[in-house]
C-alpha cells in the first residue's frame, strides 16, 4: 500500500472523467475508483497493489497516449515519471 497526496490539479485531471462512464472500460472504472478513493479534504489517496500495477500498466502498456497523459498528470508527481514501475516490467517489442 502507498499512500500519497494529490494536488488539486492532480484530483482535477481525475475529475474530468464522467463517473457516468465507470462502466464503459476497464480504464473509466479505474479512474472512476480513484475518484471516490480521494480524501477531498486532504488529497491523499491510498493505492494497493493492484491499483498502482493498473496505473502503470494503462499508461505504458496501452499505447493509448490520453490514458498515459491522464495516469501521469494525476500521479507522475507522486510516483514519478516512471509511476513506481521497477524496469524490468517495461514493455519491449511490437507485441
Amino acid at each position: 500500500m502507498q499512500t500519497v497526496v494529490l494536488q488539486a490539479g492532480e484530483i482535477a485531471e481525475l475529475d474530468k472523467t464522467d463517473p457516468s462512464t465507470e462502466f464503459d472500460g476497464a480504464f473509466q472504472t479505474l479512474i472512476v475508483r480513484m475518484q471516490r478513493k480521494i480524501d477531498r479534504k486532504t488529497g491523499e489517496i491510498a493505492l494497493n497493489d493492484n491499483d498502482l500495477e493498473k496505473i502503470q500498466r494503462y499508461a505504458f502498456d496501452s499505447r493509448n497516449g490520453d490514458w498515459k497523459n491522464t495516469l501521469m498528470s494525476a500521479f507522475g508527481r507522486t510516483l514519478g515519471q516512471k509511476l513506481g514501475r521497477k524496469p524490468s516490467h517495461f514493455f519491449y517489442g511490437n507485441g
